[in-house]
């Protein structure tokens, strides 16, 4: 059986299997019930990601989001939500769990709903919204070519950057603006409550 070290010191949580570090995800900050971690192997995982996330069927221009699987049959295997996606979920959620519940954080689950890719190719975008069947959303950042690109709250700036996690309320309204770059802007966002 692998050995599985947890530190949960500065809100971080670090799985080892043997000696080897397969990934971390770390709570850097909180503010009005959102919070943001860095996904601390990022760059080892980034391209494997981008990768997983191409081969993917997809739709053109939903919303006007130049690429996204949200109307691809929800029963169609994703490539890109592997193992290791689904323990940086775990980890983070974890994370969350203790940070609002404590001693507690063990008699909760984190239930994904839904996930789905979004890739913003030059003037593309989303428009405000929020998400209705769900306690929490979360975007990861997988690829950001200017902060300036980062998703936007009302009354709320999150300095995000690529390799970040952000996890917030499902009903606050947020929107995606219009990457003026010629490089795209990829995210993979999910949906998910606790009980």
């Amino acid at each position: 059986m692998p050995k599985i070290k947890i530190d949960t010191s500065v809100g971080s949580i670090i799985w080892k299997i043997g000696k080897q570090n397969i990934w971390g995800c770390k709570l850097v900050s909180k503010k009005k019930h959102s919070y943001l971690f860095k996904i601390t192997k990022h760059k080892q995982l980034k391209n494997k990601l981008l990768k997983n996330i191409k081969d993917t069927p997809f739709t053109k221009t939903y919303q006007n989001v130049s690429q996204t699987d949200w109307e691809i049959d929800s029963f169609l295997k994703r490539k890109y939500w592997d193992k290791n996606i689904i323990d940086i979920f775990e980890s983070c959620t974890d994370i969350l769990k203790k940070e609002m519940y404590g001693t507690l954080s063990k008699k909760f689950k984190a239930i994904v709903d839904n996930y789905w890719f979004h890739i913003y190719k030059k003037n593309s975008d989303y428009q405000w919204h929020t998400h209705g069947r769900s306690n929490f959303s979360a975007i990861y950042y997988i690829s950001l070519p200017e902060k300036k690109y980062k998703t936007k709250f009302l009354n709320m700036d999150i300095p995000v950057k690529e390799g970040d996690l952000l996890i917030f309320p499902s009903f606050l309204a947020h929107c995606s603006p219009i990457n003026k770059s010629n490089k795209e802007k990829v995210v993979l966002s999910f949906n998910f409550s606790i009980i």
